[in-house]
């Protein structure tokens, strides 16, 4: 589908192709100003063919080199893993979130109950990478979740359950807790009863 920009819509590859070549060109103003340079070479996720996997969960990007992703389901999510390098996988995170790898670990073993958010970063900038900065979850029961977490709230409940499920080496509590109503709950709905059972989801944000 052709959505992306710059600057009229074109498809993932023609876009992460223009954005590698403006990132290269001579003269061209990178992260730590005019000339300096690039931890890595730009266009390395273009390289390994991650706009192909990519393109079906990115929405339209809001910013210049930047696509966030809203429901990343099973099948992106084992196609990463078997892309990206196993440090990248380790490492990268959201601040004190969980890392990459963890998610994409735990979306690929339990697709009907775990999808991740985040956003890619895109051969533009010096930092190309790919982020999650939630997690959404298909809780087996509805859950009393209170933003300011006063008594009854079941916050821990999800922390558990996502632990549980594989999604463990975060640094911290996640910074926000909420129902999820949007993109990924389709995807887990009975192809007779076109419901997902009635089960809520919910989503675990970072900062």
């Amino acid at each position: 589908m052709a959505r992306f920009t710059p600057p009229d819509l074109v498809d993932l590859s023609t876009a992460w192709t223009r954005e590698r070549d403006l990132a290269t060109r001579p003269g061209a103003r990178h992260d730590d100003g005019p000339g300096a340079g690039c931890p890595g070479s730009h266009g390395r996720l273009l390289d390994d063919g991650l706009d192909v996997l990519l393109q079906p969960v990115l929405g339209p990007n809001a910013a210049p080199g930047y696509y966030p992703f809203a429901a990343l389901d099973a099948r992106v999510a084992a196609g990463l893993l078997d892309r990206l390098d196993e440090e990248e996988l380790a490492t990268e995170r959201q601040n004190l979130g969980p890392t990459l790898g963890a998610v994409l670990r735990a979306v690929v073993r339990h697709p009907d109950r775990v999808r991740a958010q985040g956003y890619v970063v895109g051969p533009l900038r010096c930092d190309e990478r790919i982020t999650v900065t939630a997690v959404l979850l298909r809780s087996d029961r509805s859950l009393r979740i209170d933003r300011r977490h006063e008594q009854g709230c079941e916050c821990t409940d999800v922390m558990a359950t996502l632990v549980a499920l594989g999604v463990d080496d975060m640094h911290a509590p996640p910074d926000e807790i909420t129902p999820w109503w949007g993109p990924g709950r389709a995807d887990t709905r009975s192809p007779a009863t076109g419901d997902d059972g009635g089960e809520p989801w919910y989503r675990a944000w970072w900062d």
